[in-house]
């Protein structure tokens, strides 16, 4: 009877998180096209002022809607309505073009290690979510100035993706409960950058329907390396490793 009753209430939860984040994201469409707009018309204007504050106000909104977003996919991977689509495509290719978009906003020097092009059979868009999670999390709990390393490598079961930043750190309690649902560190390092906790907690969700495995390793002050692997499941007749 208690689980019945827990069940109805996450499942309402469920329901109530993804209808309000539905209705949100009109309203921020909108407005985000209406600040870009203004944003271009006060190009040329003599107040810089001005135009420097349609700029943050544009990235506060975009902020917004990627919040709305991942409540968006909370609330559909809790609910069970999440389904694969799975393509093949370069793990290296899909990983270069997500630092390169990176980097044109970040004040860090990101450095990618890999060999051949790995080629994987998985749905690149929940693939390229985890990337971009894992990614953004390394520069924003990064100083400016450290560096970001990513590394792909393949085994003869697996393709795994390491990113290691030059970062705050994580605590070894804090390292057990990471990948839990709405979990954020807490520190006097982490306290001015925002969040929700549900990055790592939909990337680990997004993994292991990939029957794959997610992990992170850190040290406090040193930095901290987070790690997916997707397993291995055959070789298709083209000769090209899937994964």
């Amino acid at each position: 009877m208690f689980k019945n009753k827990f069940n109805r209430k996450k499942t309402n939860e469920n329901d109530f998180v993804g209808t309000v984040s539905h209705e949100l994201k009109t309203p921020l469409t909108s407005l985000n096209c209406i600040l870009q707009v203004a944003e271009l018309k006060l190009k040329n204007h003599p107040d810089t002022f001005l135009a420097d504050s349609m700029g943050k106000a544009i990235n506060q909104v975009n902020k917004m809607q990627k919040m709305i977003t991942g409540f968006l996919n909370l609330s559909k991977f809790e609910s069970g309505k999440v389904c694969l689509e799975k393509t093949e495509f370069c793990m290296n290719e899909l990983i270069t073009s997500i630092i390169e978009e990176s980097l044109l906003a970040a004040s860090r020097r990101i450095f990618l290690h890999q060999r051949n092009d790995i080629v994987v059979f998985a749905d690149r868009d929940k693939i390229e979510s985890v990337m971009v999670n894992l990614l953004t999390n390394a520069l924003k709990y990064s100083p400016n100035g450290k560096e970001i390393h990513v590394n792909i490598e393949r085994s003869a079961s697996e393709v795994v993706v390491n990113i290691t930043d030059q970062g705050f750190g994580i605590g070894e309690q804090d390292l057990r409960n990471v990948f839990e649902r709405y979990y954020r560190v807490e520190s006097i390092d982490t306290k001015h950058i925002s969040g929700f906790g549900i990055g790592l907690y939909l990337s680990a969700k997004i993994v292991k329907l990939h029957s794959g495995k997610i992990w992170a390793e850190s040290t406090l002050g040193e930095g901290s390396t987070f790690s997916f692997a997707l397993p291995l499941h055959e070789r298709s007749d083209n000769g090209i490793l899937r994964f």
